[in-house]
């Protein structure tokens, strides 16, 4: 039905609730206790992030981004390395887009043109006025997403 949430539930966490359900509980409160092929899985994932960023920042040396999370090029370049647009749009990747394979796709899409398009930008006020014209509906909905994301797992 339209509008409805589903809330799905795996056979292994059913077949867990009947074994444990103290486990099932402290597992949707404070989270599912990864396993060490978990673990190694995004290490190597965070390693093969930060050598594509290294790519990045090679290939365009002249763009500064913060570096806490530096790869939002256009929203540093816009709006400021820490400013609270940049870190909204940080949010949605890290919250909402990484969490699908098409969401991934598309970030890695951007990592391969927005180095090019922020060195382009910077010191251009005028193209900067107009990217933060064309990024304000973006963020707007990034802040809506990313606040439904956490009233939904329950971080608000």
């Amino acid at each position: 039905m339209p509008g409805r949430r589903r809330d799905t539930v795996s056979a292994s966490a059913l077949a867990q609730m009947g074994g444990c359900e103290r486990l099932v509980r402290y597992e949707a409160r404070y989270g599912k206790r990864m396993s060490a092929d978990q673990r190694k899985a995004i290490e190597r994932g965070r390693r093969e992030h930060g050598q594509f960023f290294r790519d990045a920042a090679i290939a365009t040396p002249g763009v500064q981004t913060s570096l806490e999370k530096p790869w939002c090029f256009i929203a540093s370049v816009t709006y400021g390395q820490m400013a609270p647009e940049t870190q909204t749009l940080r949010q949605f990747r890290d919250q909402v887009l990484c969490q699908t394979a098409v969401g991934r796709r598309l970030i890695r899409l951007y990592y391969r043109v927005s180095p090019r398009l922020a060195a382009w930008l910077a010191g251009r006020k005028t193209a900067i006025l107009l990217s933060s014209i064309l990024l304000r509906p973006a963020v707007v909905i990034a802040r809506a997403v990313v606040k439904l994301s956490r009233y939904r797992t329950g971080n608000e």
